[in-house]
């Protein structure tokens, strides 16, 4: 049975309203009427729509993740011969975007934050679906850059330093220490920008390192 337009409508304004309250307040500290009460709607009707707050988090969170990856795609529209370096600038690129996006394009990585400091059992699996793609492009970027010889062990360290280096601005908001920007900085598009080259700069190097020591260890 087709949806009324005012179904549609309301349902429109509880996704709005919900991504909005998730991103500020996290899965436990909402309630489905925090969210009506924004949306100017009632429980039944999240009822109707979504049957729960799980899965109304659910679709929230994979809606925004997969928005966030249309307007920020981690391949930076590159060809998929493009050198490594590239690919990990534009992978480094996205993830910083996402991460610390304004508006409704940093939803996502706000929810993304507070799951990583609280996880929640209601987007375990749909998590683990939908980054298991990005993890994976990372692996085979830093493979490329590590050579033949890395193994998974290396692969992984250094997957997770490139990683937790965009993770960790996530968790500062952007900003920076007074002494490096004045007034600390805010996660601008410009400061992201500088922050991805940084970030690029620097993981290139440390690979870089761990792929002369791996080198010199097979010699």
């Amino acid at each position: 049975m087709a949806i009324r337009k005012d179904g549609i409508d309301t349902r429109d304004k509880i996704l709005k309203a919900a991504s909005e309250v998730f991103a500020k307040e996290g899965y436990r500290n909402t309630t489905v009427a925090d969210i009506c009460r924004r949306a100017g709607s009632n429980v039944a009707a999240v009822n109707y729509h979504f049957g729960s707050k799980d899965a109304l988090y659910v679709i929230v969170w994979r809606n925004a993740f997969e928005e966030a990856l249309r307007a920020y795609p981690p391949d930076g529209g590159l060809p998929p011969d493009a050198p490594a370096e590239q690919c990990l600038h534009a992978l480094v690129h996205s993830a910083l975007h996402r991460i610390l996006g304004a508006g409704r394009l940093g939803h996502a990585g706000r929810i993304l934050i507070r799951e990583m400091s609280d996880p929640s059992e209601a987007i375990r699996g749909v998590f683990r679906d939908v980054v298991r793609p990005l993890r994976e492009r990372t692996r085979k970027i830093i493979k490329r850059l590590l050579g033949p010889n890395a193994n998974d062990r290396e692969i992984g360290f250094c997957e997770m330093s490139v990683l937790h280096q965009c993770l960790a601005m996530g968790f500062r908001r952007g900003k920076l220490p007074p002494g490096v920007i004045k007034g600390g900085g805010k996660p601008t598009p410009e400061l992201i920008d500088a922050l991805a080259e940084h970030i690029t700069k620097f993981s290139l190097a440390g690979i870089q390192a761990v792929r002369e020591n791996i080198n010199n260890n097979h010699t």
